[in-house]
């Protein structure tokens, strides 16, 4: 089995100077609100101690109000007057995801400590709302706010959106919130990500409209860190990935027999919008994604994550109608295509046992073709290259992503009688016409495949792991000027043959 290549890309790798982009809630309240609030707490505490106390607890209040209480009382208004700056200027200056995070997670502490002090008022002082005075309502109800805002920050995902087709070269941070937590749901820390072609038909606009600000991505490998309480796929730690599909009834004809991936009900890992929820899920250009267990996969040991990431669309849009249709053994199995998933459906068959042509435009890639492990290379270039081939193969996967130029009859005269062309690629536009007496010469079958089935997908990984299968894969660190250079790229098929996105902890934090 050939080694897969594995080149480390020199874009420049950018840390923490990408700009940060909160939703409006955040930054009226952290930097406009709170602030000001916190201000005028500080000015009473300095400049009107009594006040300050007679509302705190009138009963208790000294008066004269001892020297020691009143140096105690200006320092108090002192932590209020550098908790007000610290947000109006620090949180106001950055940008950097790490320092708003880090920041936020000691102002909640802080929040907690305060709510303590007050309990010495009795426990009721936290729920007798109708009992509050002004400063209740600023120790308390306040303080519950705030925490609650920084709880939800903390929560909260954050990643690479793209805000329209009009500007899909222009790559933003922000964050967002993903859809409500489920009992049997699995919260990953993304490592790495692969890029997909989807990825840039849909921020493009090629694929018609979409839900914008969205974060593409799905061929995710990263970390479980939080299970939901029916999990029993996935173990916190562990290593797993996932693919374009997110979700499944897991109850239709369809979902019982293996075929999940084409329920009527089925969701994408990305642009889709989760019922009775109206959140749209985000991609794998983030820091984390929730996704139902079905449709999380373990990872096996001895398979780097970025040669696994692209296999998780790539590699399973291939692998499925290779096994589906009989690709092994004795098989003759053209794919039409080198590239990201051409190039996997090459090793895939592979490692399946069968006899593998590839089927492309010119001869610019057959070096490639037959390090891959291809036992022979056609190129539709040629004067008559079909001919010696005339009804010889058994199966052909087709991944092109383009119609130009496309003379399907030619393609089709190469299957034996009852044998398959199977289309997995989707290039933008109309695509090809077919006329029924291109079928009457062998009477072949045409269709098309959708991903595959959580069976197939653990099995392929597998057998990658087994079989010593590696994508070839290079690697970019994530971060706003990178994206929109592969995708420049991409867009020009400027790569063998998968982008993977890496250095995730720059961005997000370890």
């Amino acid at each position: 089995m050939a080694n897969g290549k594995q080149a480390t890309t020199s874009m420049t790798q950018t840390v923490g100077t990408v700009g940060l982009t909160l939703p409006l809630p955040y930054r009226f309240f952290f930097l406009l609100i709170e602030p000001i609030a916190t201000a005028v707490g500080a000015y009473y505490a300095f400049f009107d101690q009594r006040t300050y106390l007679d509302l705190t607890h009138a009963a208790s209040a000294p008066s004269p109000i001892p020297l020691g209480t009143s140096i105690a009382m200006s320092q108090l208004a002192n932590l209020y007057f550098a908790f007000a700056l610290s947000e109006a200027l620090i949180l106001r200056s950055t940008s950097d995801l790490r320092v708003w995070k880090t920041m936020l997670f000691c102002l909640l502490v802080a929040d907690f400590g305060h709510l303590y002090t007050v309990g010495v008022l009795g426990p009721q002082i936290y729920w007798s709302v109708s009992e509050w005075n002004a400063i209740d309502w600023g120790n308390i109800g306040f303080v519950y706010l705030g925490a609650s805002m920084r709880t939800a920050f903390l929560a909260g995902f954050t990643g690479f959106q793209v805000h329209g087709p009009e500007t899909w070269l222009e790559f933003h941070k922000n964050q967002f919130q993903p859809k409500p937590f489920g009992d049997y749901d699995v919260d990953i820390k993304i490592e790495c990500c692969g890029v997909c072609a989807s990825d840039l038909h849909t921020i493009s606009g090629g694929w018609g409209e979409q839900h914008y600000p969205l974060a593409v991505g799905h061929e995710i490998v990263g970390t479980a860190i939080r299970v939901g309480p029916k999990v029993t796929l996935v173990k916190p730690g562990q290593r797993v990935g996932v693919g374009a599909q997110s979700y499944s009834c897991l109850d239709c004809r369809q979902c019982k027999n293996d075929n999940e991936t084409y329920c009527r009900k089925q969701l994408d890992t990305y642009g889709a919008v989760w019922p009775d929820t109206g959140i749209v899920s985000q991609g794998g250009y983030s820091s984390h994604v929730r996704t139902h267990e079905h449709w999380v996969f373990p990872i096996p040991d001895g398979l780097p994550s970025t040669a696994a990431a692209p296999m998780l669309c790539a590699g399973l849009t291939a692998y499925s109608p290779l096994v589906r249709n009989g690709c092994g053994p004795g098989k003759k199995v053209g794919i039409v295509g080198l590239g990201g998933i051409g190039h996997l459906g090459v090793l895939f068959a592979k490692a399946l046992g069968a006899e593998v042509w590839v089927i492309s435009r010119t001869h610019a890639k057959e070096e490639d073709a037959r390090k891959l492990g291809a036992d022979g290379f056609l190129a539709t270039s040629d004067k008559g290259w079909n001919e010696p081939h005339v009804m010889t193969f058994d199966l052909i996967i087709n991944t092109a992503n383009s119609f130009d130029g496309f003379n399907l009859d030619a393609y089709l005269s190469l299957l034996d009688v009852h044998a398959k062309w199977v289309s997995v690629g989707l290039p933008e536009g109309d695509g090809i016409k077919v006329r029924n007496q291109t079928f009457l010469g062998n009477g072949c079958f045409f269709g098309s495949s959708h991903l595959g089935s959580r069976k197939e997908t653990l099995a392929m990984l597998q057998l990658a792991a087994d079989k010593g299968i590696k994508t070839w894969v290079e690697e970019v660190p994530i971060n706003e000027k990178n994206l929109a250079t592969i995708m420049t790229r991409l867009h020009k098929n400027d790569i063998r043959y998968r982008f993977c996105l890496t250095n995730y902890e720059d961005q997000f934090g370890a």
